[in-house]
């Protein structure tokens, strides 16, 4: 169905799951919201964050740009607490191989700060990598909703399946018992959506406030010195891998590592320059 002002596409199911949430942030009780948007890289996330969130503002009668937008998690927990009724865009996921690392300190942090920001009527929606990597009390108590992103058989990109609180708790519940991710069991509808950064917001001060924030974690600090040993030990194991008589690709050693698959191809585009430039030397 078409929707708000920006006349872009939206899942005329997920939009009726949007209108409930509204109805229980703008109710009597004014709760706030938090809904989880998960998959694997390049699947969507972003875009997905970002329709539902024009698409939240715009019932609301909220400001959604570039401004609810945050790749820091100091920056939008100092904006939440001086602020209230903002549609607010956590895209941790766009951090890349960081993510898994820098999402385990955090979360603790996030966690304490929802605890005492109900009041504030905000609606949170927060891209991560995967819903399995949080804790019990923000996957199953304290969000809404998860949207899971990926693309049918590996290649058409688009589709998503969603999961309401039953549901949600359903899927990491077997996900404990069994480490499978077994996200088209659990889910309550599913669909198909659209790119919508470019219609909704400032595409390049996207990406420059993007940029902005990994540097601003890489200047103070932030990245833990795990992920700099991590790396070590990703690009000693690749490079053993060049004798090996079976080797393990991309994939197999994200999931070995617990990085993304982007962080394995750069490692490896890292060590293939470094092996070119000292052919150069001799």
């Amino acid at each position: 169905m078409i929707v708000t002002d920006k006349k872009y596409c939206m899942d005329k199911a997920l939009c009726g799951k949007l209108d409930l949430m509204c109805d229980r942030t703008s109710g009597k009780k004014k709760f706030d919201n938090v809904v989880l948007i998960d998959g694997n890289e390049g699947y969507g996330k972003t875009n997905m964050a970002v329709a539902c969130a024009y698409y939240v503002a715009h019932k609301l009668k909220r400001k959604y740009n570039v401004g609810n937008v945050f790749f820091d998690l100091d920056s939008m927990i100092e904006y939440a607490l001086n602020t209230k009724k903002q549609i607010l865009h956590w895209d941790e996921a766009a951090l890349g191989g960081m993510a898994s690392e820098w999402w385990k300190k955090n979360q603790i942090k996030f966690m304490k700060f929802l605890m005492v920001a109900r009041k504030k009527q905000h609606f949170f929606f927060i891209c991560i990598p995967r819903f399995y990597k949080l804790n019990d009390y923000l996957c199953i108590d304290r969000s809404i909703a998860l949207i899971h992103v990926y693309a049918r058989q590996n290649i058409h990109l688009g589709r998503f399946t969603y999961y309401g609180v039953n549901s949600k708790e359903e899927l990491y519940n077997n996900w404990r018992s069994s480490k499978k991710r077994k996200y088209g069991e659990f889910y309550d509808i599913h669909g198909t959506f659209i790119e919508a950064l470019p219609k909704l917001l400032d595409e390049k001060e996207y990406e420059r406030m993007k940029d902005k924030g990994i540097l601003s974690l890489q200047e103070n600090n932030k990245i833990s010195d795990e992920m700099g040993v991590k790396k070590k030990l990703i690009i000693g194991f690749i490079e053993k891998q060049k004798d090996a008589d079976v080797k393990l690709n991309s994939k197999q050693l994200a999931k070995a590592f617990e990085v993304s698959q982007r962080t394995i191809q750069a490692y490896t585009k890292e060590i293939k320059e470094t092996y070119e430039r000292e052919e150069q030397k001799l």
